[in-house]
């Protein structure tokens, strides 16, 4: 009995592999086909006015559903996408209770991410006001003020300086257990 190698394909989720850091153009491609799907799921940071957009939760990954036999090759070669993932040169399902899960834990397809409790030694960048870019440890907490004493290399020499906890990128928890 001669079977198709796509008898086993069926309409589902699939895990795509965007060209660098176009995972949003491939989503908007795609998002524009009819019968197709897309979540790309990201992370945003809680509370921080300064913080960087929102990031995909895997970089350079997102999901579509789709049926395969119809629509692999219109996928496959839209824009901003890099491949399909496979195995054995089958595109890979993703369970939909995956799926679900993923969508679950989001809002929207956003999961915000929280910052660990801040302490002193904690290394920061910041990324907002005159010394953006830079990078130090935290000397000092002062809560009240929202404020925080943070030691930075500047002109040359360690220097003490007070900055807004906004205009700080603290260490994060990692994305998959935030809740």
């Amino acid at each position: 009995m001669n079977t198709s190698k796509n008898e086993d394909w069926a309409y589902g989720w699939y895990c795509l592999r965007a060209k660098p850091k176009q995972e949003n153009v491939a989503a908007r491609t795609l998002a524009t086909l009819k019968e197709v799907e897309v979540f790309l799921p990201k992370t945003v940071r809680a509370r921080k006015k300064n913080a960087p957009p929102a990031q995909a939760l895997f970089p350079g990954y997102f999901f579509a559903r789709f049926d395969p036999i119809a629509h692999l090759r219109s996928v496959q070669y839209s824009r901003g996408v890099a491949y399909v993932v496979r195995r054995k040169e089958k595109p890979v399902s993703v369970p939909p209770a995956l799926m679900d899960e993923l969508r679950t834990i989001t809002n929207d397809g956003l999961l915000e991410i929280k910052d660990r409790p801040h302490k002193v030694g904690d290394e920061v960048s910041v990324i907002a006001g005159i010394f953006k870019g830079g990078f130090g440890k935290v000397k000092r907490l002062l809560p009240a003020r929202e404020r925080v004493k943070v030691l930075l290399e500047f002109l040359g020499r360690e220097t003490e300086v007070e900055i807004n906890e906004d205009s700080l990128d603290f260490p994060s928890t990692h994305a998959m257990e935030a809740g």
